[in-house]
C-alpha cells in the first residue's frame, strides 16, 4: 500500500500571503504614495492631514510585518512540509514544531487510531486520536507536542482542523495498516513450531 502524506491546508497559507500584501500596500501608501491616505484624510478630516513621526513609525512597522507575512506565506506555499505521514513503518507526525523533523511512531507502539472531535474552549475541533500500547515500545514523544495534546499518558490527540486530508481518511488508512500488522502477527504465530 502507498504512503499517505498530509499537509496543512493551503487556505491558511494563501490568506497569509493576501494579508501580507494588503499590509504592504497600506503601509507603502502611508509612507510614500499617499493616494489612498490622502483621499481618506480628505473625507474624514476635511483637509490635508500630514502624518506625524509616530504614525510613520507605525507605518514602517506595518510594512515590516507585511513583508514578513508575505514572504513566509510564499515560502510556505512553495515548500509544503508534511504534518503527518502514514506508511508501512508507522506514523510520522510533526510534534516538535513546523520546522523540525517529524517524530516516527512505529505500528508496534500503536494500539488504536480513530478520528474524534476534541473540545477546545467550547468548540469542537476535528482530531486524530492515537492510543499507544500499554506495555509496548513507547517512542520518545514530547510532553508538550506541537499541534496535539495528551489525554492521560497513552492517548495523543492530534488536531486536524487545517489538514489537507480529513482525519477520517487518515483513520481508515491507519486502521488498514494496523489490521494488516495484526494479520501478519497471527500468520507468524500460526507458522511458529
Amino acid at each position: 500500500m502507498e504512503t499517505l502524506t498530509v499537509y496543512n491546508s493551503s487556505r491558511r497559507i494563501w490568506m497569509a500571503v493576501l494579508s501580507g500584501g494588503v499590509l504592504i500596500v497600506a503601509a507603502s501608501d502611508l509612507l510614500w504614495w499617499n493616494w489612498l491616505a490622502a483621499g481618506l484624510a480628505e473625507r474624514v478630516f476635511g483637509g490635508e492631514e500630514i502624518l506625524e513621526d509616530r504614525e510613520r513609525v507605525w507605518a514602517a512597522m506595518t510594512l515590516a510585518a507585511g513583508v514578513l507575512l508575505f514572504g513566509w506565506g510564499l515560502v510556505s506555499a512553495m515548500r509544503l512540509r508534511p504534518v503527518l505521514t502514514v506508511g508501512s513503518d508507522g506514523l510520522s507526525i510533526a510534534l516538535l514544531g513546523p520546522l523540525r523533523p517529524p517524530v516516527p511512531l512505529p505500528w508496534d507502539s500503536i494500539s488504536q487510531v480513530f478520528s474524534q472531535p476534541v473540545d477546545d474552549n467550547g468548540s469542537l475541533l476535528p482530531s486524530l486520536t492515537i492510543v499507544l500500547q500499554p506495555n509496548g515500545l513507547r517512542p520518545e514523544l514530547p510532553s508538550h507536542p506541537w499541534g496535539a495534546r495528551w489525554t492521560g499518558t497513552r492517548i495523543l490527540r492530534v488536531l486536524a482542523s487545517d489538514w489537507s486530508v480529513r482525519a477520517v481518511v487518515v483513520e481508515t488508512v491507519a486502521n488498514h495498516y494496523l489490521d494488516r500488522m495484526a494479520d501478519e502477527r497471527a500468520v507468524a504465530a500460526a507458522d511458529a513450531p
